[in-house]
């Protein structure tokens, strides 16, 4: 799995700050909560991992001073 930092890369070039922002933040929402359901792929103990990752560079992202 690539780092979600790329596709905030790419994002960023092809749609602009605010833009990418809105998707981090709903993207971030949206593994949040698909980690706390335990019946979600992203709560398997095969891609939690990947998934815990992702959420903390889209926090760290959106960090005061990051963006």
């Amino acid at each position: 799995m690539r780092p979600e930092s790329e596709r905030i890369e790419f994002l960023l070039r092809r749609d602009g700050r605010e833009a990418t922002r809105r998707w981090v933040e709903r993207t971030e929402r949206l593994y949040s909560d698909a980690l706390a359901e335990h019946r979600h792929y992203a709560a398997d103990p095969a891609y939690r991992a990947r998934f815990e990752r992702a959420v903390r560079e889209f926090r760290d992202w959106l960090a005061p001073g990051v963006q």
